[in-house]
């Protein structure tokens, strides 16, 4: 079974796949900053554009049927989530919030901001959690091995 840094990075890999088709709807400008240095290069939308959430739904829907949502994880992230996600359905466009719901119980943020550093740091531990079960399979064939020797 992979390790968290391992589903997280699969997760990621996927929803950067998923964005190249459907735009990923965020709270503000430095949140789609954050999204671009994850390596997502898909249409990222800033909610928070001098419009409202209805008018901004209404604009969407003309063009898509599928919203990747990606909001904060605090209340008023809660709060944007549940509205456009509502907006959105009401006007026949699937709201996915799957990859929300992903990042708010692998990693420990509170903000989309937060999330690169967060996403490098349990890649890291990953990467050395896979290096030590490395190691440790060389030590038990070495092991192994040794125990067939004839001195």
């Amino acid at each position: 079974m992979p390790g968290r840094g391992e589903r997280v990075r699969q997760k990621l890999d996927r929803y950067r796949e998923v964005n190249m088709h459907f735009p990923i709807i965020v709270e503000g400008i430095n949140d789609v900053k954050s999204l671009r240095k994850l390596g997502f290069a898909g249409k990222i939308l800033p909610l928070n554009n001098g419009r409202s959430l209805l008018s901004f739904a209404e604009e969407y829907s003309r063009e898509y049927r599928e919203a990747i949502i990606l909001t904060d994880f605090d209340r008023k992230g809660l709060a944007l989530k549940s509205g456009i996600s509502s907006y959105l359905a009401s006007l026949g466009v699937r709201p996915d919030t799957e990859l929300w719901s992903f990042l708010r119980s692998y990693l420990p943020v509170r903000t989309i901001e937060e999330l690169p550093r967060a996403v490098a740091k349990v890649l890291e531990e990953n990467r050395k959690e896979v290096t030590l079960l490395a190691i440790d399979r060389r030590i038990r064939s070495l092991g192994k091995s040794g125990n067939n020797r004839r001195d």
